[in-house]
């Protein structure tokens, strides 16, 4: 859906954790370095971008 747009860390937190009790901010980190293991391993390597401070990117 945004393929080649850069999504925020707060537009992906509030898109994974819908609720009002707080979430750490790392949790989000922890969860796209694991996502980029598993993509690693199917052959998928650099599939997800960080563009610092501002988020995130599927390039």
């Amino acid at each position: 859906e945004n393929k080649g747009k850069v999504v925020s860390r707060d537009m992906l937190m509030q898109k994974l954790w819908e609720m009002d009790s707080f979430v750490d901010e790392n949790a989000l980190t922890v969860n796209i370095a694991r996502l980029r293991k598993k993509l690693e391993n199917a052959g998928l390597t650099d599939f997800i971008g960080t563009k610092k401070g501002l988020g995130y990117i599927i390039e």
